[in-house]
């Protein structure tokens, strides 16, 4: 409340059931751990959100998927606008060392799949506490991602450093600790020693709409606070510094949209014959007969170039799209070509046979991993993934 923030992510919340935060001026929007001791007199991890109200009544919030514990995504849709949105996610990753430490690469996993079913365009980011201590190493591919050096000021590492940094190239995310920075400082600090394991993640290509990153340590806030009120919090300082930054919305108006959109929809008619529903006398007649054997003369006699064979091709087909205009049933279908189409765009000069074979199994991929259930949704990630990424 004192710094007067819109969106304040919480990590390890430690409530139990449906308990939540309550602050004067601000929504809740929680993940609590569910499988907890059943003796337990706290919760354990958890994470959520508070946002202030005059956020939320600007957005329409919703938490998207809270599946997994330590992980929740939220969307944020402009209520003026639904095409204008953005995307958070808090998460924490329990210790490699600890009782409740999970699969790692399950956890980045379940990232991933989000990440990739964000529309494209849309901002998100994730912040929280990673446990991930990745000292100097790179989060993106050098020479090719071209991002601002990072300081660093935790030059150790851990067992899940390594994993973070390759998930953060793998999902085109970059670090933003360090970089657009108004004061770096470690995000652990106790007597067992400092360590940078709390960070924001982005997209590459948003970075310019984060600034004026912070790190400000829980002792400064409370000493910031004054004389103690009902609790001393000089007594449970916590250990856990508060990261800060800006964070831009560019987000055009509703009449801009809308002109967008028909300005890059064009809508294409094509009549879809009944093919399978085919009447007695099919290609059967005096007429359909005649004209048949035409182009077959007229194919027999002429030369043998390319461009005789298109022609005689293509009064071939006219041929055949009389008799079905004449004898089956039909419809018409209009298709949009608009920006947010999902058609295959395969008419392009750089496609191949092969991309089109990894594109059905990322299709047939997406198709299976849709229909089946939660439990096994995990195992079939891999398989979902892969293609798309060999695709792209």
């Amino acid at each position: 409340m004192q710094r007067n923030l819109h969106i304040l992510g919480i990590a390890e919340t430690h409530l139990m059931g449906s308990n939540s935060v309550n602050v004067d001026g601000y929504c809740w929007y929680g993940h609590n751990r569910r499988n907890i001791h059943i003796r337990a007199k706290n919760g354990s991890g958890g994470v959520g959100l508070l946002v202030r109200n005059d956020f939320d009544q600007q957005f329409n919030i919703e938490i998207v998927d809270d599946n997994t514990d330590g992980i929740m995504w939220v969307q944020f849709k402009d209520k003026r606008c639904n095409a204008n949105m953005f995307y958070v996610c808090v998460v924490y990753l329990p210790p490699e060392n600890s009782t409740r430490a999970v699969n790692v690469h399950e956890f980045m996993e379940t990232l991933m799949t989000h990440i990739y079913t964000i529309p494209q365009g849309n901002l998100f980011y994730l912040c929280g506490d990673f446990n991930s201590r990745c000292s100097d190493f790179s989060d993106s591919i050098e020479g090719i991602d071209c991002l601002p050096e990072r300081d660093i000021v935790d030059f150790q590492t851990n067992g899940y450093g390594n994993i973070f940094c390759d998930f953060l190239i793998d999902v085109n995310c970059c670090i933003l600790n360090g970089r657009k920075t108004l004061t770096n400082d470690f995000t652990f600090v106790s007597t067992r020693g400092s360590s940078v394991v709390d960070y924001c993640i982005l997209p590459y290509e948003m970075l310019d709409s984060f600034n004026s990153f912070s790190v400000t340590r829980a002792t400064t806030i409370i000493q910031s606070l004054g004389e103690p009120g009902r609790y001393d919090l000089r007594k449970i300082v916590p250990d856990h510094s508060l990261l800060t930054w800006n964070m831009c919305l560019y987000f055009p108006i509703e009449d801009q949209v809308s002109k967008n959109k028909d300005k890059n929809q064009t809508v294409t008619k094509i009549i879809k014959y009944d093919t399978k529903s085919l009447p007695e006398n099919w290609l059967i007649g005096d007429s359909i007969v005649t004209e048949i054997n035409r182009v077959i003369l007229q194919l027999e006699q002429s030369e043998a170039s390319q461009q005789n064979i298109d022609k005689m091709y293509e009064n071939f087909v006219s041929v055949l799209k009389t008799e079905m205009s004449e004898k089956l049933s039909s419809k018409e279908i209009r298709i949009s070509n608009a920006f947010n189409n999902k058609a295959r765009k395969c008419k392009k000069p750089w496609w191949n046979s092969e991309l089109t074979m990894l594109w059905n199994d990322v299709c047939k991929a997406e198709k299976n991993w849709n229909k089946c259930r939660l439990s096994n949704k995990k195992k079939g990630t891999a398989s979902y993934l892969c293609p798309k990424t060999k695709t792209i």
